[in-house]
């Protein structure tokens, strides 16, 4: 039975888990894949720290919004002519409140005999010279499966947060949800009134929005009820997508992110295969007939097991990647901890923490589309 110092175990444990942590692509071993998750964090921004808010300064407003109309307008003069001037005042600030999130395992020394591993708590390490090369990212058994798990855990928890509005935990980090909104004529995002705001508010195909419009029809300018997808008149979704892409650009966007659920994507191939399916090759010599992957403008819309999980598979998604963004503080994202162990147990604790948050920059650029 090998006998691991502790200095030496927390070796071990530790580069293990940075390689399960970082395996290949990001979260290879995860069992379901989490395209969300792996978008935002390979493009993640940071910040230092020191302040409790991540601050974006945005802007939609012009003029003289104290007293529109009276100075801030384009006149006429002649001569002599008293004119006016305004002094401009209105940049606005989006605040997002970084958060932290921990994950963390112990194990036992007991359990960990059953792996074939002693640990001693003194700092000798001698004789570890025979523990320093494959057993530094493999270690089979017990130890191996708790920090694979952990690893995948992670993922699991932060795919879900990503995609949610916060409301189950005001500690975590608020998702996708809390940006994208099913109704966006109303609420406070980022300490923004999306009632005085119009400009701060995404688009929206669903339940919720359908019922404000019908309550105020001029909310129809930001979407409506749920789409029914038919293949009639060139399909209802894709005339939906050439509609919204003239929408979501017209303040700058240029959406290139797409997520659906099964059901939303399954309803648009059909469309797609009953208006025609061209290509310059046609059909393959294997006779494919798979439908390939669905562009419109750029975007590729890609499938997120994730929604349907949630009970959105008849949803999705489509904005502008450089709009909405995780801004993770510098060093503390995935940031690993080796805890000392109690001194009255002998136990051995290993942890994740992420701090940061989903932020946006822009909102007018995004989609929320359901079907029926």
């Amino acid at each position: 039975m090998p006998t691991y110092s502790a200095p030496l175990l927390a070796h071990i444990t530790t580069a293990a888990l940075d390689y399960w942590m970082n395996k290949g692509t990001a979260f290879q071993e995860a069992i379901q894949e989490k395209p969300l998750l792996a978008a935002m964090e390979s493009k993640k921004k940071t910040f230092p720290g020191g302040k409790g808010n991540i601050i974006i300064s945005v802007k939609g407003d012009f003029g003289n919004t104290a007293a529109p109309g009276t100075d801030d307008q384009l006149k006429g003069y002649q001569l002599d002519d008293a004119v006016t001037y305004y002094t401009p005042a209105n940049l606005t600030q989006a605040v997002f409140p970084w958060k932290e999130m921990h994950i963390g395992i112990m194990l036992t020394h007991s359990e960990l005999k059953t792996d074939g591993i002693t640990v001693k708590d003194s700092g000798d390490m001698d004789d570890t010279s025979e523990h320093s090369g494959r057993d530094d990212t493999v270690l089979v058994g017990l130890l191996q499966d708790a920090l694979q798990d952990v690893s995948e855990q992670y993922a699991r928890c932060m795919n879900n947060l990503l995609w949610t509005n916060g409301a189950t935990d005001a500690k975590a980090l608020a998702g996708m949800a809390a940006l994208i909104t099913d109704d966006p004529s109303t609420g406070i995002v980022a300490g923004i009134n999306r009632a005085q705001k119009p400009w701060w508010r995404n688009r929206a195909y669903t339940s919720a929005m359908g019922t404000a419009v019908t309550g105020t029809p001029a909310l129809s300018a930001w979407g409506g009820g749920p789409i029914t997808s038919s293949a009639a008149n060139g399909g209802a979704l894709i005339t939906l997508l050439q509609k919204e892409y003239r929408q979501l650009t017209r303040y700058g966007a240029k959406p290139n992110t797409g997520f659906c659920g099964s059901d939303w994507l399954a309803a648009l191939e059909a469309e797609l295969r009953a208006n025609g399916n061209y290509s310059m090759q046609g059909f393959s010599g294997a006779k494919d007939v798979s439908v390939g992957q669905i562009s419109y403008a750029g975007t590729d819309f890609e499938y997120d097991p994730t929604l349907d999980q949630l009970g959105k598979s008849k949803r999705c998604y489509w904005y502008d990647s450089r709009d909405i963004y995780l801004v993770a503080m510098q060093d503390e994202w995935r940031h690993q901890h080796s805890p000392d162990r109690a001194p009255d147990k002998y136990v051995i604790y290993r942890s994740i923490t992420s701090t940061g948050q989903l932020c946006a920059r822009r909102l007018n650029g995004a989609v929320v589309m359901d079907i029926v």
